[in-house]
């Protein structure tokens, strides 16, 4: 038969992994929806070009004569844009999982602290 400390202890430890489990699963939720708020971006700004270069076309965008050679070009345009927003995009969604990481880290460590009790 268990005493009454023991079965406190083994409570606890319970209420501690059903906690754990549900940052687990709040945290996996989390990460669908940054990477398919990123995949909506991607394609979002791929279906944009078109309608861009369109207006880049017609020549609606006009450029300065200070400008680099590499985007007066109005063929490269689309493709210097899109380049430039995905590697944006890229150090974003970087950034974002390795905050996500650490936070997952200190959690572990605070929570391999909270089980000495």
């Amino acid at each position: 038969m268990r005493t009454s400390e023991e079965r406190a202890r083994l409570i606890h430890r319970r209420t501690e992994e059903i906690k754990q489990e549900h940052r687990k699963k709040k945290q996996q939720g989390l990460y669908a929806v940054c990477m398919a708020a990123c995949l909506f971006l991607v394609i979002g700004i791929g279906a944009m070009m078109p309608g861009l270069m369109k207006g880049a076309a017609d020549g609606s965008i006009v450029h300065s004569s200070g400008t680099a050679s590499l985007i007066g070009s109005h063929a490269a345009l689309g493709y210097i844009m899109m380049g430039l927003l995905a590697f944006l995009l890229g150090v974003c969604v970087t950034v974002l999982l390795y905050r996500l990481h650490r936070r997952c880290e200190r959690q572990k460590q605070e929570d391999a602290g909270d089980g000495e009790l």
